[in-house]
């Protein structure tokens, strides 16, 4: 099996979708896709942060909000969304995609362009989206890759990262574990910072300084999202 690795960038008023993302900068989101056949696909995806964005996303992507778009061309694929899951932080969604004839987004171009079985992975922060595409071959990657580059809307740019071998196939990336908003923002401010790196780049002392609280609650904070995650990830 082979990888394809790319990155969009949105710029400001890129979308809707896009300008969330913007907005909430603590906003992330994680999804893995498969086209069904050459004229459609499903997708879930797993959004984390604030409640008023994941409204704003449930919106777009649930209650017949704009259309998020990727190309120049206007997209004619009709969409059956579905939530998951909805939290105060948490929003999960899954989107059946048909008619992507009529499409020429990164789903529709893959399952058109590529041999069928591809599977797609994507994980989203601030501006950038980052693909990975898991094909049986490298037959017409490069066409695909090329007429996605042609297509792009012109406030999106693409960057290529890599093509090659499966290189750690995240496979649990939808991992059904989520922490509350205090907890995520100081234990993404502890990563930030280096605090999980070896050796540590930063004492606990110097994080609690960084982010303004007593220590005792950032220990707290840290140590109860570590359980959560840690007993999530092993079920």
């Amino acid at each position: 099996m082979r990888e394809l690795v790319f990155e969009l960038r949105y710029d400001a008023g890129a979308g809707a979708m896009a300008d969330v993302f913007e907005t909430f900068s603590e906003l992330t989101s994680s999804s893995i896709a498969s086209c069904v056949d050459r004229d459609c696909c499903w997708i879930v995806e797993r959004f984390v942060g604030p409640t008023e964005a994941l409204d704003r996303i449930k919106e777009i992507r649930c209650n017949n909000g704009p259309k998020e778009e990727m190309t120049k061309t206007e997209c004619g694929a009709t969409r059956h969304p579905t939530v998951l899951e909805r939290s105060s932080g948490t929003l999960v969604t899954h989107l059946f995609v048909e008619k992507l004839h009529t499409c020429d987004s990164v789903y529709a171009l893959a399952a058109r362009r590529l041999k069928k079985g591809v599977m797609i992975q994507s994980r989203r922060r601030g501006a950038g989206h980052t693909f990975r595409l898991l094909v049986r071959s490298e037959q017409n990657v490069e066409t695909f890759y090329e007429r996605l580059q042609q297509l792009l809307d012109d406030r999106i740019s693409i960057r290529f990262e890599h093509l090659g071998d499966v290189d750690q196939w995240n496979y649990d990336s939808l991992g059904a574990v989520s922490v509350p908003e205090e907890q995520r923002s100081t234990l993404r401010a502890a990563v930030e910072c280096g605090y999980y790196e070896t050796p540590r780049e930063i004492t606990l002392d110097e994080l609690a300084e960084t982010v303004d609280l007593p220590r005792s609650t950032v220990s707290y904070r840290l140590r109860r999202a570590e359980a959560e995650l840690v007993k999530g990830y092993l079920g």
